[in-house]
């Protein structure tokens, strides 16, 4: 049965699962904020859930990273409003890049791993880093302050993603669909548009 690439048909698990990704993502970043693999620098390792809540649980999972940003920014206290805005809107990306250009979140490709480091660890990457230009634009952050933290952002979720987020998917990605609840991409499929009527 062909399935669109944005699910129109919302279920109760899909609810239930923006609710589950959320929570996660929100214990991760509270529990993992202070790993640091070099000496003054925190790398969030919570980060390499962004694609693979997205890929594996498509609009759900990407609303649920966005909603468990909000969530571990409100808990920890450290960000103004307008932070706590680029931050919801980053992280959706930060899962929904993979979902729309990684065509096999099973990874059993070796395309599919090109595509998932061109798309997954550098593009969304870059989009998460540059999302504090949103701010620049708007005079809430300082140019001299955006200048620092675009390449220390890129580089911490490049890390992440680029280490853990295949080794989670390939645990995860078979447990999820026994489970029935993957709502990512039909592997092997394009994006699954409904095919047009030619006559009436």
């Amino acid at each position: 049965m062909e399935r669109s690439l944005f699910r129109r048909r919302w279920t109760t698990v899909d609810f239930v699962l923006i609710v589950v990704t959320a929570a996660l993502y929100a214990v991760a970043l509270i529990m993992l904020a202070q790993v640091k693999l070099i000496p003054q620098v925190p790398i969030r390792p919570a980060n390499a859930l962004q694609p693979v809540f997205g890929m594996l649980f498509g609009i759900p999972g990407c609303l649920g990273l966005a909603f468990g940003n909000l969530v571990s920014d409100l808990m920890t206290g450290s960000a103004a409003p307008h932070i706590l805005t680029t931050g919801f809107v980053s992280n959706f990306l930060g899962g929904f890049i993979g979902y729309v250009l990684v065509k096999d979140p099973s990874l059993k490709r070796g395309r599919s791993y090109v595509e998932y480091y061109l798309f997954v660890v550098l593009l969304a990457s870059l989009v998460v880093a540059c999302s504090i230009l949103i701010n620049v634009a708007l005079g809430l952050t300082p140019k001299e302050v955006a200048a620092g933290f675009i390449p220390a952002v890129f580089l911490n979720q490049a890390i992440s993603t680029a280490i853990l987020g295949p080794i989670l998917l390939k645990l995860l990605y078979p447990f999820v669909k026994r489970a029935g609840l993957y709502r990512g991409r039909q592997i092997g499929s394009g994006y699954d548009l409904p095919a047009r009527k030619v006559f009436p």
